[in-house]
Protein backbone atom coordinates (compact mmCIF):
# COMPACT_ATOMS: atom_id res chain seq x y z
CA UNK A 1 0.00 0.00 0.00
CA UNK A 2 1.25 3.48 -0.76
CA UNK A 3 1.74 6.35 1.63
CA UNK A 4 -1.75 7.62 0.82
CA UNK A 5 -0.79 11.17 -0.21
CA UNK A 6 -4.48 11.77 -0.84
CA UNK A 7 -5.22 11.45 2.91
CA UNK A 8 -8.28 9.41 2.08
CA UNK A 9 -9.08 8.34 5.65
CA UNK A 10 -9.13 11.95 6.85
CA UNK A 11 -11.24 12.91 3.85
CA UNK A 12 -13.74 10.19 4.75
CA UNK A 13 -13.81 11.31 8.39
CA UNK A 14 -14.43 14.97 7.59
CA UNK A 15 -17.18 14.06 5.13
CA UNK A 16 -19.19 12.81 8.16
CA UNK A 17 -19.26 16.13 10.02
CA UNK A 18 -22.75 17.08 8.83
CA UNK A 19 -24.25 14.25 10.90
CA UNK A 20 -23.52 13.45 14.60
CA UNK A 21 -21.69 10.13 14.11
CA UNK A 22 -21.52 8.18 17.37
CA UNK A 23 -18.36 6.20 16.53
CA UNK A 24 -15.95 6.47 13.63
CA UNK A 25 -14.17 3.10 13.71
CA UNK A 26 -10.81 2.67 11.97
CA UNK A 27 -9.31 -0.83 11.59
CA UNK A 28 -5.54 -0.71 11.01
CA UNK A 29 -2.46 -2.93 11.42
CA UNK A 30 -0.30 -2.19 14.45
CA UNK A 31 2.48 -0.85 12.23
CA UNK A 32 0.20 2.02 11.21
CA UNK A 33 0.72 3.42 14.72
CA UNK A 34 4.52 3.56 14.53
CA UNK A 35 6.32 5.69 11.95
CA UNK A 36 7.72 5.31 9.38
CA UNK A 37 6.06 1.96 8.65
CA UNK A 38 2.37 2.79 8.56
CA UNK A 39 0.94 3.97 5.26
CA UNK A 40 -1.72 5.98 7.10
CA UNK A 41 0.31 6.82 10.23
CA UNK A 42 -0.24 10.57 9.98
CA UNK A 43 -3.98 10.17 9.57
CA UNK A 44 -4.26 7.82 12.56
CA UNK A 45 -2.27 10.25 14.71
CA UNK A 46 -4.50 13.12 13.65
CA UNK A 47 -7.65 11.16 14.44
CA UNK A 48 -6.27 10.10 17.84
CA UNK A 49 -5.53 13.69 18.82
CA UNK A 50 -8.42 15.62 17.33
CA UNK A 51 -11.39 13.31 16.85
CA UNK A 52 -13.24 12.52 20.07
CA UNK A 53 -15.58 9.95 18.52
CA UNK A 54 -12.87 7.80 16.89
CA UNK A 55 -12.28 4.18 17.88
CA UNK A 56 -9.08 2.64 16.50
CA UNK A 57 -9.07 -1.16 16.32
CA UNK A 58 -5.55 -2.52 15.80
CA UNK A 59 -4.58 -5.84 14.26
CA UNK A 60 -1.23 -7.60 14.42
CA UNK A 61 -1.20 -7.68 10.63
CA UNK A 62 -2.94 -5.84 7.83
CA UNK A 63 -6.55 -7.03 8.09
CA UNK A 64 -8.38 -8.50 5.15
CA UNK A 65 -11.58 -6.85 3.98
CA UNK A 66 -13.75 -9.52 5.61
CA UNK A 67 -11.77 -9.26 8.86
CA UNK A 68 -12.25 -5.51 8.84
CA UNK A 69 -15.99 -5.89 8.31
CA UNK A 70 -16.19 -8.40 11.15
CA UNK A 71 -14.12 -6.23 13.49
CA UNK A 72 -16.26 -3.14 12.93
CA UNK A 73 -19.56 -4.87 13.53
CA UNK A 74 -18.33 -7.11 16.37
CA UNK A 75 -16.92 -4.15 18.27
CA UNK A 76 -20.39 -2.62 18.77
CA UNK A 77 -22.93 -5.45 18.51
CA UNK A 78 -25.62 -3.59 20.44
CA UNK A 79 -25.80 -0.58 18.10
CA UNK A 80 -29.10 -0.35 16.22
CA UNK A 81 -27.36 0.04 12.85
CA UNK A 82 -23.96 0.70 11.41
CA UNK A 83 -22.32 1.42 8.10
CA UNK A 84 -19.06 0.14 6.62
CA UNK A 85 -17.10 2.42 4.27
CA UNK A 86 -13.92 1.51 2.42
CA UNK A 87 -11.14 3.96 3.26
CA UNK A 88 -11.16 5.33 -0.29
CA UNK A 89 -14.80 6.44 -0.24
CA UNK A 90 -16.31 9.78 0.73
CA UNK A 91 -19.83 10.97 1.56
CA UNK A 92 -21.39 13.57 -0.70
CA UNK A 93 -22.92 16.53 1.22
CA UNK A 94 -26.11 15.63 3.04
CA UNK A 95 -26.00 11.96 2.12
CA UNK A 96 -25.06 10.60 5.53
CA UNK A 97 -28.00 12.45 7.06
CA UNK A 98 -30.30 10.88 4.47
CA UNK A 99 -28.81 7.43 5.12
CA UNK A 100 -29.43 7.84 8.85
CA UNK A 101 -33.09 8.62 8.17
CA UNK A 102 -33.47 5.45 6.12
CA UNK A 103 -31.67 3.30 8.70
CA UNK A 104 -33.56 4.61 11.73
CA UNK A 105 -36.84 3.97 9.91
CA UNK A 106 -35.66 0.49 8.89
CA UNK A 107 -34.70 -0.32 12.46
CA UNK A 108 -38.31 0.34 13.47
CA UNK A 109 -40.22 -1.35 10.63
CA UNK A 110 -37.53 -3.83 9.43
CA UNK A 111 -38.05 -2.67 5.84
CA UNK A 112 -34.30 -2.67 5.10
CA UNK A 113 -31.64 -4.99 6.47
CA UNK A 114 -28.81 -4.04 4.08
CA UNK A 115 -28.61 -0.57 2.52
CA UNK A 116 -26.43 0.08 -0.54
CA UNK A 117 -25.40 3.53 -1.71
CA UNK A 118 -25.64 5.36 -5.00
CA UNK A 119 -22.30 6.53 -6.45
CA UNK A 120 -20.99 9.49 -8.39
CA UNK A 121 -20.09 7.13 -11.23
CA UNK A 122 -21.15 3.61 -12.14
CA UNK A 123 -19.77 1.03 -9.67
CA UNK A 124 -21.22 -2.06 -11.43
CA UNK A 125 -20.43 -4.87 -8.94
CA UNK A 126 -18.65 -2.54 -6.50
CA UNK A 127 -21.69 -1.32 -4.60
CA UNK A 128 -20.41 -2.98 -1.43
CA UNK A 129 -17.57 -0.47 -1.06
CA UNK A 130 -20.01 0.95 1.46
CA UNK A 131 -23.08 -0.61 2.99
CA UNK A 132 -25.33 -0.10 5.96
CA UNK A 133 -26.65 -2.98 8.00
CA UNK A 134 -29.11 -3.14 10.87
CA UNK A 135 -28.57 -5.00 14.11
CA UNK A 136 -31.32 -7.46 13.24
CA UNK A 137 -29.89 -7.96 9.75
CA UNK A 138 -26.41 -8.63 11.10
CA UNK A 139 -27.89 -10.98 13.69
CA UNK A 140 -29.55 -12.96 10.91
CA UNK A 141 -26.59 -12.90 8.55
CA UNK A 142 -23.68 -13.46 10.93
CA UNK A 143 -20.00 -12.92 10.20
CA UNK A 144 -18.29 -12.54 6.85
CA UNK A 145 -16.08 -15.16 5.21
CA UNK A 146 -12.49 -14.53 6.34
CA UNK A 147 -11.20 -17.34 4.12
CA UNK A 148 -11.42 -14.81 1.26
CA UNK A 149 -7.92 -13.38 1.44
CA UNK A 150 -7.09 -10.55 1.52
CA UNK A 151 -9.77 -8.96 -0.70
CA UNK A 152 -12.06 -9.31 -3.74
CA UNK A 153 -15.23 -11.42 -3.97
CA UNK A 154 -16.23 -11.02 -0.31
CA UNK A 155 -19.10 -8.90 -1.65
CA UNK A 156 -20.00 -11.70 -4.08
CA UNK A 157 -20.17 -14.14 -1.18
CA UNK A 158 -22.25 -11.59 0.74
CA UNK A 159 -24.80 -11.44 -2.09
CA UNK A 160 -24.96 -15.21 -2.61
CA UNK A 161 -25.57 -15.80 1.10
CA UNK A 162 -28.22 -13.10 1.24
CA UNK A 163 -30.22 -14.66 -1.58
CA UNK A 164 -30.17 -18.11 0.06
CA UNK A 165 -31.46 -16.99 3.44
CA UNK A 166 -35.07 -17.74 4.30
CA UNK A 167 -36.59 -15.30 3.98
CA UNK A 168 -34.00 -13.56 1.76
CA UNK A 169 -32.42 -10.45 3.24
CA UNK A 170 -34.12 -7.16 2.52
CA UNK A 171 -31.55 -5.25 0.44
CA UNK A 172 -32.21 -1.80 -0.97
CA UNK A 173 -30.11 0.64 -3.02
CA UNK A 174 -30.69 4.16 -1.65
CA UNK A 175 -30.63 6.42 -4.68
CA UNK A 176 -30.67 9.64 -2.65
CA UNK A 177 -27.58 8.58 -0.65
CA UNK A 178 -24.53 9.31 -2.80
CA UNK A 179 -20.86 8.49 -2.24
CA UNK A 180 -17.67 8.88 -4.26
CA UNK A 181 -15.08 6.13 -4.67
CA UNK A 182 -11.44 6.94 -5.33
CA UNK A 183 -9.56 10.19 -5.65
CA UNK A 184 -11.15 13.55 -6.40
CA UNK A 185 -12.90 13.62 -9.78
CA UNK A 186 -12.06 9.94 -10.34
CA UNK A 187 -14.33 8.13 -12.80
CA UNK A 188 -12.69 4.70 -12.67
CA UNK A 189 -10.91 3.24 -9.68
CA UNK A 190 -9.62 -0.07 -8.33
CA UNK A 191 -9.36 -0.34 -4.54
CA UNK A 192 -5.84 -0.95 -3.29
CA UNK A 193 -4.24 0.25 -6.50
CA UNK A 194 -3.88 3.72 -8.03
CA UNK A 195 -3.42 5.35 -4.61
CA UNK A 196 0.01 7.00 -5.03
CA UNK A 197 -0.08 10.06 -7.30
CA UNK A 198 3.61 9.70 -7.98
CA UNK A 199 5.31 8.46 -11.19
CA UNK A 200 8.07 7.02 -9.00
CA UNK A 201 5.54 4.49 -7.73
CA UNK A 202 4.86 2.93 -11.14
CA UNK A 203 6.76 -0.25 -10.27
CA UNK A 204 4.88 -0.64 -6.99
CA UNK A 205 1.59 -0.09 -8.79
CA UNK A 206 2.43 -2.76 -11.38
CA UNK A 207 3.22 -5.21 -8.58
CA UNK A 208 -0.06 -4.38 -6.89
CA UNK A 209 -1.94 -4.89 -10.14
CA UNK A 210 -0.34 -8.31 -10.52
CA UNK A 211 -1.41 -9.12 -6.97
CA UNK A 212 -4.96 -7.90 -7.62
CA UNK A 213 -5.13 -10.10 -10.73
CA UNK A 214 -3.89 -13.10 -8.72
CA UNK A 215 -6.36 -12.67 -5.87
CA UNK A 216 -9.21 -11.96 -8.28
CA UNK A 217 -8.71 -15.35 -9.94
CA UNK A 218 -7.95 -17.35 -6.78
CA UNK A 219 -10.79 -15.93 -4.72
CA UNK A 220 -13.19 -16.28 -7.62
CA UNK A 221 -12.26 -19.98 -7.89
CA UNK A 222 -12.79 -20.38 -4.13
CA UNK A 223 -16.24 -18.82 -4.34
CA UNK A 224 -17.23 -21.07 -7.25
CA UNK A 225 -16.22 -24.13 -5.22
CA UNK A 226 -18.05 -22.88 -2.18
CA UNK A 227 -21.38 -22.31 -3.95
CA UNK A 228 -21.18 -24.75 -6.88
CA UNK A 229 -20.93 -22.09 -9.59
CA UNK A 230 -19.96 -22.73 -13.20
CA UNK A 231 -17.81 -20.24 -15.08
CA UNK A 232 -18.66 -16.61 -14.32
CA UNK A 233 -22.40 -17.18 -14.09
CA UNK A 234 -23.08 -16.26 -10.47
CA UNK A 235 -26.83 -16.61 -11.04
CA UNK A 236 -26.53 -20.34 -11.71
CA UNK A 237 -24.74 -21.46 -8.55
CA UNK A 238 -26.14 -24.83 -7.51
CA UNK A 239 -25.44 -25.09 -3.77
CA UNK A 240 -27.84 -23.77 -1.16
CA UNK A 241 -25.29 -24.23 1.65
CA UNK A 242 -21.48 -23.73 1.62
CA UNK A 243 -19.75 -26.63 -0.15
CA UNK A 244 -23.15 -28.36 -0.28
CA UNK A 245 -22.74 -29.43 3.36
CA UNK A 246 -25.36 -29.55 6.09
CA UNK A 247 -23.28 -27.52 8.55
CA UNK A 248 -24.62 -24.01 9.29
CA UNK A 249 -23.20 -21.12 7.31
CA UNK A 250 -21.48 -19.51 10.31
CA UNK A 251 -19.32 -22.63 10.70
CA UNK A 252 -17.34 -21.77 7.57
CA UNK A 253 -16.47 -18.10 8.06
CA UNK A 254 -12.98 -18.81 9.40
CA UNK A 255 -12.80 -22.51 10.16
CA UNK A 256 -9.78 -24.78 10.32
CA UNK A 257 -12.05 -27.58 9.14
CA UNK A 258 -12.88 -25.67 5.96
CA UNK A 259 -9.23 -25.15 5.16
CA UNK A 260 -8.58 -28.85 5.70
CA UNK A 261 -11.52 -29.69 3.47
CA UNK A 262 -10.34 -27.32 0.79
CA UNK A 263 -6.77 -28.60 1.28
CA UNK A 264 -5.48 -25.11 0.73
CA UNK A 265 -3.77 -23.51 -2.23
CA UNK A 266 -0.37 -24.66 -3.43
CA UNK A 267 2.14 -23.51 -6.02
CA UNK A 268 4.14 -25.71 -8.37
CA UNK A 269 5.51 -25.54 -11.90
CA UNK A 270 4.71 -21.86 -12.22
CA UNK A 271 1.00 -22.27 -11.42
CA UNK A 272 -1.28 -21.89 -8.41
CA UNK A 273 -3.60 -24.86 -7.80
CA UNK A 274 -6.76 -24.97 -5.71
CA UNK A 275 -7.75 -27.76 -3.36
CA UNK A 276 -9.23 -29.79 -6.20
CA UNK A 277 -5.96 -29.70 -8.17
CA UNK A 278 -7.31 -27.20 -10.72
CA UNK A 279 -4.88 -24.51 -11.91
CA UNK A 280 -6.46 -21.15 -11.08
CA UNK A 281 -3.57 -18.77 -11.71
CA UNK A 282 -0.40 -18.56 -13.80
CA UNK A 283 2.34 -17.14 -11.58
CA UNK A 284 4.17 -14.24 -13.29
CA UNK A 285 7.98 -14.49 -13.27
CA UNK A 286 9.34 -12.79 -10.17
CA UNK A 287 5.94 -12.45 -8.52
CA UNK A 288 6.81 -12.06 -4.85
CA UNK A 289 3.20 -11.88 -3.65
CA UNK A 290 2.69 -15.59 -4.05
CA UNK A 291 3.42 -16.18 -0.37
CA UNK A 292 0.21 -14.34 0.44
CA UNK A 293 -1.85 -17.10 -1.12
CA UNK A 294 -1.45 -19.50 1.79
CA UNK A 295 -3.18 -19.18 5.17
CA UNK A 296 -1.01 -19.42 8.27
CA UNK A 297 -2.99 -20.93 11.11
CA UNK A 298 -0.83 -19.13 13.69
CA UNK A 299 -1.36 -15.67 12.18
CA UNK A 300 -2.79 -13.08 14.57
CA UNK A 301 -5.63 -11.49 12.70
CA UNK A 302 -8.43 -9.07 13.42
CA UNK A 303 -10.87 -11.18 15.39
CA UNK A 304 -12.52 -10.52 18.71
CA UNK A 305 -11.08 -12.71 21.48
CA UNK A 306 -13.93 -14.03 23.60
CA UNK A 307 -17.65 -13.29 23.31
CA UNK A 308 -18.76 -11.01 20.50
CA UNK A 309 -18.23 -7.39 21.49
CA UNK A 310 -15.38 -7.90 23.99
CA UNK A 311 -12.86 -5.22 23.08
CA UNK A 312 -10.22 -3.89 25.48
CA UNK A 313 -8.43 -0.57 25.77
CA UNK A 314 -4.64 -0.66 26.05
CA UNK A 315 -2.48 1.77 28.03
CA UNK A 316 -2.38 4.29 25.18
CA UNK A 317 -6.17 4.51 25.17
CA UNK A 318 -6.57 2.76 21.82
CA UNK A 319 -9.09 0.02 21.32
CA UNK A 320 -7.43 -3.24 20.41
CA UNK A 321 -8.66 -6.64 19.31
Amino acid sequence: MGRDPQLLVLRLYYSTVDYPVKYFVVVVPERALSPPHGAIWYEVQHLKEYAVNVVIVTCARTPTVAEGWNAVFQAFPEETWGVYCARDTVWMPGSLTKLAGHMWNASRDNSIEVALMNWTYSMTDGLYNAFGITKSGLGRFGLFDENIYPAYFEDGDFKLRQSRMQPPMRVQVLHDVIMHHGKKNEQHYVSGVQLPNDPNNEQQERRMRNFVDQRWKINGAYLRRKWGCEGDNWLGCQYQTPFNKSLPVWYWYTSKQQRLLDRGLNARDGKMYDGDGVAVYDIPPGDNYIGWAGYKESANVCRIAGPVGIVARNESGLWCV
